[in-house]
């Protein structure tokens, strides 16, 4: 690689890992000022309202990038809370699904418009001129990110 394409290299990977610890620190931050739960609770619980059917504790911990008994302890503060349940799962005995309440439900939405209230405010810091090609780029990184995760996942070959 060219002196000048590792240094650009170096330059975006230091831009991106700045993009990301201030945006997960605004985000958490907004979740402190507006809900009671931590900031994997509400992960969590944006994330299982994403879902279209419930996951396994094991899928939620893949899920959740957690090891299966951190996931585990998530779950039940999350079920204490009354926030999600547990329920059988129908082909695995052994195990058990989880989903949210209706309690849990209102909590994911209350969460969602927080969320998209603060993209929305975040979008407006930008000048007026550049908001469309910022949200194009994002658009771009996350596809190239997805791409990566597939294309760089453990046992492919290059």
């Amino acid at each position: 690689m060219p002196r000048a394409s590792h240094r650009s290299a170096r330059n975006t990977d230091a831009l991106l890992r700045d993009v990301v610890q201030l945006f997960l620190q605004a985000q958490r931050a907004m979740t402190a000022c507006c809900s009671d739960a931590t900031t994997k609770e509400c992960q969590a619980l944006l994330l299982l309202g994403q879902r279209t059917s419930p996951p396994s504790v094991q899928e939620f911990a893949e899920l959740m990038n957690l090891e299966k008994t951190w996931a585990s302890r998530l779950v039940v503060r999350l079920e204490k809370r009354g926030l999600i349940r547990r329920v059988d799962h129908p082909d695995d005995g052994r195990s058990w699904l989880i989903e949210l309440t209706v309690k849990g439900r209102a909590e994911c939405a209350r969460l969602e418009a927080s969320f998209s209230e603060h993209a929305v405010n975040l979008l407006g810091c930008v000048p007026a001129p550049h908001r469309a090609g910022v949200e194009r780029a994002l658009v771009h990184l996350r596809d190239a990110l997805a791409r990566c995760l597939v294309e760089c996942a453990p046992g492919r070959s290059r």
